[in-house]
């Protein structure tokens, strides 16, 4: 038995790759013991500046509606949170929705899979003893162009793709056949594009660490792999998920 399949893990994804890389004490606690965090409010910006977009391509409704929509939203999803970061982050929804639309309208409507949901795309990765697939589902898909987009927002737009986003880049590019992978930055004041520059050389990374991530996988029980991992009781991924954490590791 693989170490995959001794914590019956049937596959993987960009994010739970960059997860492990980053912090491996919250994989254990939300892969093995099944703890998921608490979605921030960042990440809750993101998902509501998406779906506003989409649903003015789609030509489900104006921009203004739309826009009225991903706030009203956000706020129910943050009501209890409140201060001055949840008001930041909601101040970015309209200026991003509307920069967005901009850059993408040009491609006319993106295709959905039947169900009207993200297209699902699955990489095979092998390795010594294991076989593990790797999902994942893409934002925006255009055929006709010969395109996929994945939306990503941000307060500040990045020079270059970090190398988690490279991961995910190089993911997307190999399983979508010819299709042109481009990653979309919106800031509330600008929008930047970025294409992975080494999909081979990225993929290659990627076996390795799951590689590596299989064979700690194989010594031992979820007990006793949160002892072995080097715990960081600072990281941003605990915010609001200290039971959690306390819950794995007693602190």
């Amino acid at each position: 038995m693989n170490g995959f399949e001794r914590h019956a893990i049937n596959h993987s994804s960009a994010s739970s790759i960059n997860l492990w890389q980053n912090a491996p004490d919250v994989f254990i606690a939300e892969k093995l013991f099944g703890l998921r965090g608490r979605m921030s409010p960042a990440a809750l910006r993101g998902i509501e500046i998406e779906k506003a977009i989409v649903r003015v391509l789609m030509r489900e409704c104006d921009i203004e509606t739309s826009i009225g929509m991903a706030i009203h939203s956000f706020n129910l999803q943050t009501a209890l949170q409140g201060g001055d970061k949840i008001d930041k982050e909601r101040e970015c929804i309209d200026p991003a929705v509307r920069i967005g639309v901009g850059e993408l309208s040009q491609y006319g409507k993106p295709e959905f899979a039947a169900d009207g949901k993200q297209n699902r795309i699955e990489l095979l990765c092998n390795g010594e003893g294991w076989s593990l697939p790797i999902v994942g589902y893409l934002d925006l898909v255009y055929p006709q162009h010969g395109l996929v987009v994945d939306i990503k927002t941000t307060l500040k737009a990045p020079t270059e793709m970090s190398d988690e986003h490279q991961r995910q880049a190089a993911i997307y590019r190999k399983a979508s056949g010819n299709s042109a992978v481009k990653f979309l930055y919106l800031t509330p004041k600008k929008a930047v594009w970025h294409e992975c520059a080494d999909v081979d050389g990225t993929l290659a990374e990627i076996k390795t660490i799951l590689t590596r991530q299989e064979h700690f996988l194989r010594q031992g029980s979820k007990e006793e792999l949160a002892k072995l991992v080097h715990f960081n009781r600072g990281a941003f991924y605990w915010n609001g998920n200290e039971e959690n954490r306390k819950a794995v590791y007693g602190i």
